[in-house]
């Protein structure tokens, strides 16, 4: 059975469609279903407008008192949740209550997670401004920059709208933050099959929007929290060392060349910036994501190699372009090389941590 969690507050406007919308939809599949609707101290009449439903649709409504945030609506409503998956969906109509069949479709087929997706071909945003699609994009790109090893092949992990097995949570250790749930979920429930389902997130036609200052706030905190708990804090410090020492690789070789050896400054600097690119990944083989083994011997060393080179060749070209021009307007070698340097670690953290970090991920 399929429980599905709503939680609500202040949404009076629009439960009633809602949860008519939602029944429908998963019984169009023919699925065994209940509603439970968790409400935070509605004072708009939210909750007596659910429970005029109760003959219509099998709803029940959990009570809360004060506002206690979105996650932790979800966790309540899961401790008292009679099926084996829990459904999870906003009440405001965004998350149009018809994709719950083609959720509970990929769930019969197998998968452990089904993620409602805007980011997947199908999917898509309606009629988003630019503003509130780049700071969706920046926040799920900043989701999977903290947490690359987790969320880096989740298309969209900011998501609330998605189902999963209970028993994928059990000795999961929950301790949400905010309104993010599915982060959570991600970072530590036990899945082995992870699916994403494209729909189209809709505007908000009746009541308003709970975002503020505080929920954003919070999200950053529960990825400090998240990336403590999973120990990616420390894969972090690991990588940053790595990049560290190939930053200076790349600094001292490229200056010994040029100013000792008496290369040009082309030749010497494409030399300088592989050598650091190979530190960097037989280090990261070794030590950041290290497997235990002999780091030459590991199957597949050959394709993860050359799958990071392509990766960190925009930055590669970067740290060339920025170098090069920085010694035709100074000539001190060692002051264009660490600019080099700088731009091409600026890019690749800015853009390419998850795609550099998911070249081991299969190793995890």
């Amino acid at each position: 059975m399929i429980s599905v969690i709503i939680p609500t507050y202040n949404e009076a406007a629009v439960i009633q469609e809602t949860l008519r919308r939602a029944a429908a939809a998963l019984r169009s599949v023919r699925e065994e279903f209940e509603i439970v609707v968790v409400d935070d101290s509605s004072a708009d009449g939210t909750t007596e407008r659910v429970e005029s439903l109760a003959s219509e649709v099998p709803v029940r409504v959990l009570r809360r008192p004060g506002r206690l945030g979105l996650a932790t609506a979800v966790l309540d409503g899961g401790a008292t949740a009679r099926g084996d998956v829990w459904a999870v969906m906003d009440a405001d109509l965004q998350h149009p209550p018809e994709v719950l069949a083609s959720l509970a479709k990929a769930m019969r087929e197998g998968a452990d997670l089904v993620i409602g997706s805007r980011y997947v071909p199908g999917g898509g945003t309606s009629d988003w401004t630019w503003v509130r699609r780049m700071i969706s994009r920046t926040a799920t790109h900043m989701a999977a920059t903290v947490l690359p090893l987790k969320l880096a092949s989740v298309g969209d992990p900011m998501s609330g709208l998605f189902m999963i097995r209970k028993s994928a949570l059990e000795n999961a250790q929950l301790n949400p933050l905010g309104y993010k749930i599915l982060l959570e979920i991600i970072a530590k429930a036990h899945y082995t099959k992870l699916v994403e389902v494209p729909y189209v997130f809709q505007e908000r036609e009746k009541g308003a929007s709970k975002l503020g200052a505080r929920q954003y706030l919070e999200y950053l905190q529960h990825l400090l929290r998240l990336a403590v708990g999973t120990g990616q804090l420390w894969s972090w410090i690991r990588y940053g060392v790595v990049a560290l020492t190939g930053a200076v690789i790349d600094i001292a070789l490229f200056v010994f060349l040029v100013k000792k050896a008496g290369w040009k400054p082309t030749p010497a600097l494409l030399l300088a910036i592989e050598a650091a690119l190979l530190n960097n990944f037989f280090w990261s083989e070794a030590f950041t994501f290290r497997s235990g083994r002999n780091v030459a011997l590991h199957p597949g060393v050959g394709r993860r190699l050359a799958r990071y080179e392509a990766i960190c060749t925009p930055s590669a070209g970067l740290n060339f372009m920025v170098t090069g021009l920085w010694m035709t307007l100074d000539a001190r070698v060692l002051s264009a090389a660490a600019a080099g340097v700088v731009a091409g670690g600026a890019l690749n953290l800015l853009i390419n941590i998850p795609a550099i970090w998911r070249t081991w991920a299969g190793r995890r």
